[in-house]
């Protein structure tokens, strides 16, 4: 089954919305920064998609061309965001609950 997510065109089209993802390396602790709900709220949805699509993993990562950050699989990173991974088991089922 495939992540039917589709961003919104207001995030799509701002690159004003953005997520930056960092990790502090004296605790360890991970820093999720947003410059608005909107960006937070479309990497929610793309992440609630992707538990409802059963791939299993997901990785989430900065890109720019010519200057701009992309989107990609729903969020928008800033440059220097470390990536996000996300692994889980592909059906409820083998959560074994």
């Amino acid at each position: 089954m495939e992540n039917l997510y589709e961003p919104s065109n207001e995030f799509t089209s701002n690159e004003g919305h953005r997520v930056h993802l960092h990790t502090d390396p004296k605790n360890g602790d991970v820093y999720l920064e947003c410059t608005s709900r909107l960006a937070l709220r479309e990497l929610a949805l793309s992440l609630l998609a992707e538990a409802d699509s059963g791939h299993g993993w997901a990785e989430y990562f900065p890109l720019s061309s010519d200057g701009k950050s992309l989107v990609v699989n729903g969020a928008r990173f800033t440059d220097g965001s470390s990536r996000l991974f996300v692994s889980y088991p592909k059906t409820f089922e083998e959560t074994g609950r």
